[in-house]
């Protein structure tokens, strides 16, 4: 029997890795993730529920984005956390991508769910007030969910809407007045009252010298 040289055997290795890489690649190319677009909150691509918009019509101003997740389309939303009731439900203040703010709503949300932030998920009694949340109302539902992907037996729904006041334009300052005019300028200092003093004295000297002679 031929013994097999080393250049032999690393030419059948190398045939060997060779001949594996295409199943290799295929394998990885079927477990890729899903594939996420961001679309706009537009009907063009974003089918609202009709309910949903005729009961609460700002929602989709307050609409920061459109994302897909295994082909369903999920319209986010950032809301500043109030506080979680008695009930269950989660009370939170809706803001819209310019800043300006959309109303308070009240979502009674499913016991467990979560919320992520900063790449943890955290229950909603372990938030405090303020925080700013990630919210989703999936295409073509009056529900609204804590991340995209939940199956319908997990959707929240809005139960109550509040209008938040609008924070008042503070008005522009009234200008100060000028006193320039009104008073002499400081650098001036007593001389000139001393000027007037003299011509006045000056004044009455004269007067008294005319009595005399008349």
């Amino acid at each position: 029997m031929k013994t097999m040289t080393p250049r032999l055997i690393a030419l059948m290795v190398g045939l060997a890795c060779a001949s594996g890489l295409p199943a290799q690649d295929l394998k990885t190319r079927q477990l890729a993730p899903t594939d996420t677009r961001v679309l706009s909150c537009g009907q063009v691509d974003m089918a609202w529920n009709v309910a949903l918009i005729t009961q609460y019509p700002r929602i989709p101003e307050a609409c920061f984005e459109v994302i897909t997740n295994n082909d369903i389309k999920w319209a986010r939303f950032e809301a500043d956390f109030v506080r979680l009731d008695r009930d269950g439900s989660v009370v939170a203040d809706f803001y819209g991508p310019s800043g300006a703010k959309m109303g308070r709503y009240t979502v009674l949300n499913n016991p467990g769910d979560q919320v992520t932030l900063g790449g943890r998920k955290y229950p909603f009694w372990a938030l405090r007030s303020g925080q700013r949340i990630n919210l989703y109302v999936p295409e073509g539902a009056a529900a609204l969910t804590t991340e995209p992907g939940l199956p319908p037996d997990r959707y929240g729904r809005f139960v109550r809407y509040e209008e938040l006041p609008q924070e008042p334009r503070m008005a522009d300052p009234a200008p100060a007045p000028n006193y320039i005019a009104a008073r002499m300028p400081d650098t001036a200092g007593p001389l000139p009252w001393f000027a007037v003093a003299g011509f006045g004295a000056l004044l009455g000297g004269l007067g008294l010298r005319l009595r005399k002679r008349g």
